[in-house]
């Protein structure tokens, strides 16, 4: 069945919004988020108190000054949370006005993906990109296509650097690795429920619940290939995942610029996993994972991988 084009018959594509509107739906999208002020890279450059010796308050100083800190922080991170959760809110809006690409019946929907991922070994970590080109048909449930270059390492599946990968429902790797993992109409199309379901899906994984619901929705967003409705209600079901933040102005791996979604990870060390949304359309357009701490060579807040995302139809797979 096809189900991207049954999901566009649902509803009335027939008129594309206007450049005027589009340009004037972003300008107030990111109006507010200027004026909310804070961003993630300001709550953490917090100066730290000088110990003072030999003064018999020192002690309750000291307490008084991680009370504050503390305080400011849970303050800075709610207001930081608060704006996420209205940036979400926003895009999930707009995405539902805007007309899917659907691929015709000899066409692909294609999701690009240039990736800058660290390859690791007792010596440290290097960068190595990766281009993934996934193929899926008009027919989810048909044989998708999935062309992929390894850079500096060897393919899983042949042992060379690129490989070219024919499986029924994106399933690459063998059985129950669909590439999406997931039937997009079972997605809820309410932001609240579409949450609720994702929490209920929840088997323990991860370093922390919300962890694991975070990278369950941004998985599922990343492959490029969520139709609007869906799309939407998982924007909105992140918007509830507590300690969700937002950036703007991050450019993905190919420069392109937009909003960056992420939540730290206090159990992996402060670690920071963002997805980059374009706001007009609520299409995850990258990736990028910033180090919590100095570890393999990364120092604090450095980039340790990055990725560019685009959705295009074509007419024809490798």
């Amino acid at each position: 069945m096809d189900e991207l084009t049954l999901l566009r018959n649902t509803r009335d594509d027939s008129r594309a919004p206007s450049p005027k509107a589009l340009t004037a739906g972003r300008a107030a999208l990111l109006g507010r988020i200027a004026d909310d002020g804070a961003t993630y890279a300001t709550a953490h450059l917090q100066k730290k108190r000088r110990w003072m010796p030999r003064l018999t308050w020192a002690a309750a100083g000291v307490a008084a000054a991680m009370t504050g800190v503390l305080v400011v922080g849970n303050v800075t991170l709610s207001a930081q949370s608060a704006q996420a959760s209205e940036v979400l809110r926003s895009a999930a809006a707009e995405t539902i006005q805007y007309a899917n690409l659907v691929a015709g019946s000899d066409q692909y929907l294609r999701s690009h993906t240039h990736a800058r991922w660290g390859v690791c070994d007792e010596t440290g970590c290097e960068p190595n990109d990766q281009i993934l080109d996934v193929y899926m048909p008009a027919d989810p449930g048909a044989e998708w296509t999935l062309y992929r270059d390894w850079g500096n390492m060897a393919g899983v599946l042949t042992g060379e650097s690129i490989e070219t990968t024919r499986a029924v429902d994106g399933q690459f790797y063998g059985p129950g690795s669909s590439w999406v993992n997931v039937v997009f109409t079972d997605i809820p199309l309410d932001g609240a429920a579409a949450y609720e379901w994702i929490v209920a899906q929840y088997n323990g994984g991860s370093a922390s619940r919300d962890e694991d619901n975070f990278v369950r929705i941004t998985d599922i967003l990343r492959s490029g290939l969520v139709p609007a409705p869906q799309r939407a209600a998982l924007l909105d079901a992140l918007s509830r995942i507590p300690g969700v933040t937002a950036t703007d102005n991050v450019a993905n791996l190919d420069g392109v610029t937009g909003i960056a979604i992420g939540r730290n990870e206090m159990l992996r060390a402060g670690e920071r996993q963002e997805i980059i949304i374009d706001p007009d359309t609520g299409l995850v357009i990258g990736e990028r994972a910033m180090s919590g701490t100095t570890l393999f060579g990364w120092g604090l807040n450095e980039e340790m991988s990055l990725t560019a995302i685009e959705t295009t139809v074509v007419d024809t797979a490798p």
